[in-house]
């Protein structure tokens, strides 16, 4: 099946590993003195995360990893938040998620 966990600029090691339950809470710490347009990225990763909808958490931690004003630390943790998000996309897919397949779907297409 499709892997969604792809991300990078092919420079350094593979991201850290990161729990999807520690996501908010490192969000929350990272971001707190973000910008207001970053803050909002934020709170949509982290109620897309609380409504256990996989593909909206990947979308939004996408679109934040893509902000110019990240430091090192917190691209780092993006990186590695959309890994752990993926892998469950991933996983979800697998078990019969018609919504997962379709992410995975996408994905395929856009690259």
């Amino acid at each position: 099946m499709a892997i969604l966990i792809a991300v990078g600029c092919g420079r350094g090691a593979a991201p850290k590993p990161v729990t999807a339950s520690e996501i908010p809470v490192q969000l929350d710490r990272l971001f707190s003195k973000a910008p207001e347009e970053t803050r909002t990225l934020v709170g949509q990763a982290k109620s897309a995360l609380r409504a256990n909808d996989l593909s909206g958490a990947w979308v939004a931690l996408q679109t934040l990893s893509e902000q110019k004003e990240l430091t090192k630390e917190q691209r780092q943790f993006l990186a590695s938040a959309i890994v752990t998000i993926g892998a469950e996309i991933n996983k979800a897919g697998e078990q019969g998620d018609a919504q997962a397949r379709e992410m995975q779907r996408m994905h395929r297409l856009s690259k």
